[in-house]
């Protein structure tokens, strides 16, 4: 049980990066997957190949997001639990949020294999791209239950006090996938069929491992069987609301954008904002890895009572954030082509689209991070409803109609701006809650009473 202890040696800025550097590595890794499978299916297939897997993105990231709200959410209150000493009622919440996540995959993955072709139609794709969509969501749907528990499995292996553990896995299953592309789409020639089982067997790799791990008694968590209880399922669900709407708004983006390209660009339009939203996508798992690492902290910190401690977590945050964000900008101006050409398969048009767009969309990058980690921040505070207000704001309110209406006032070119001009609206909320909420809780400003309203 001593593992948990190292959640109360986070204190300095070396140990705060030890301990958030496997978190960061793994959600890179885990974001790789859909990466690997555009580089291969661009270049093995097409790149009508690679717009129809984005086509099916969004269902994929909606179903992921449900997975979200259950890690985010339950892992705080069962941290919070653990630095109030209460390690029985943690370990029985855990096995809860376990069952519940697998019940749900399951349901979900017997809906959509029903339903694939309807569901597909109603992404977006047309006749030409249809066989591709189906074939690569047919082969992923029954691993959905293991993909949602790879998630929710790897923060848990966080909060027990096993870090490295999650990293290992990790990794090892982004190379499982990366060599099984390669031998499922290459020499074996599977196409589709074979990206999906590439990505849905290293998925269930990850989630094996670290859920043997828990089982085992040999971690700060262990499952101890207790019947399921709304006390335990409600609380993690609300607290964890805003990431399963901040996922959700990205599927909700990713499906508003390929309804504009389709419109205005056609297919290869479509595989321009796929190549764009890899890049993205590992800068959002940068951000988010560290925020799943730092998070069990803060909420450690808060169940412990520890004001510096939060203060200093929240003061390297922003520090951490700022470098990252200046530097993932200043490579998107420099390294447009190079990162474009890897997954445009040669084709000149994809080129021209992606290049033009990256160099705009990478505004968005200076301030993006400061919100994925301002919603993460009052997730782990057990702030559900601040987290789930900055995640909404973005997503749902600002983003999804600025997507929709700037093409059609402004031109296509403007379509990359309207992510920017979200994030830097949404950070002007983001700073007030921090300046209003921080001095309640602790971790900013004067110390006030803690339980004043939003």
């Amino acid at each position: 049980m001593g593992k948990v202890d190292d959640l109360g040696s986070v204190r300095t800025p070396r140990s705060i990066l030890a301990f958030t550097c496997s978190s960061i590595v793994m959600m890179l890794f885990i974001s790789s997957y859909s990466v690997i499978d555009g580089v291969f299916i661009s270049n093995l297939i097409g790149t009508d190949a690679l717009a129809a897997l984005n086509i099916t993105m969004p269902a994929f990231s909606a179903f992921g997001s449900v997975a979200f709200m259950f890690a985010a959410g339950g892992s705080t209150i069962v941290a919070t639990m653990l630095g109030e000493g209460r390690t029985r009622e943690a370990n029985r919440s855990t096995f809860q949020l376990f069952l519940a996540v697998g019940v749900i995959g399951i349901c979900i993955s017997m809906v959509i294999t029903l339903f694939a072709e309807d569901m597909v139609r109603a992404l977006g794709a047309d006749d030409g791209l249809l066989p591709y969509c189906l074939e690569y969501w047919r082969a992923l749907a029954p691993f959905v239950p293991l993909m949602m528990m790879q998630f929710v499995s790897i923060q848990f292996a966080i909060v027990s006090g096993s870090p490295t553990l999650a990293l290992a896995s990790s990794v090892t299953g982004g190379f499982i996938n990366i060599a099984l592309d390669w031998l499922f789409m290459g020499p074996l020639g599977m196409g589709m069929l074979g990206a999906a089982l590439a990505s849905g067997i290293g998925s269930a790799f990850v989630a094996c491992i670290c859920i043997a791990h828990i089982a085992s008694g040999r971690s700060g968590l262990r499952f101890e069987p207790s019947a399921v209880s709304a006390k335990v399922i409600v609380p993690a669900c609300t607290n964890g609301s805003s990431e399963m709407a901040s996922n959700m708004s990205s599927a909700v983006t990713v499906f508003l954008y390929n309804m504009v390209m389709m419109k205005h660009l056609g297919a290869d339009g479509v595989s321009a904002i796929t190549i764009i939203s890899y890049v993205e996508f590992l800068a959002v798992a940068a951000i988010g890895g560290y925020s799943m690492g730092i998070d069990p902290v803060m909420s450690y910190c808060r169940g412990a009572k520890d004001r510096d401690g939060m203060r200093m977590v929240f003061a390297f945050s922003m520090k951490f954030i700022a470098v990252f964000s200046i530097a993932v900008f200043i490579l998107m101006e420099v390294f447009a082509g190079m990162v474009v050409s890897l997954f445009s398969g040669g084709s000149e048009h994809v080129e021209e689209i992606a290049v033009n767009g990256a160099r705009l969309y990478s505004v968005s990058f200076l301030f993006m991070g400061f919100n994925i980690y301002g919603s993460a921040l009052f997730t782990s505070l057990s702030n559900g409803l601040v987290s789930a207000v900055i995640a909404s704001i973005h997503g749902f309110i600002l983003l999804a109609p600025m997507i929709l209406i700037l093409p059609e006032l402004f031109g296509i070119d403007a379509v990359w701006l309207a992510v920017s001009v979200t994030e830097m609206i949404t950070l002007a909320i983001t700073i007030r809650y921090i300046r209003k909420l921080g001095p309640v809780y602790g971790f900013y400003g004067k110390r006030r009473v803690e339980g004043q309203t939003i």
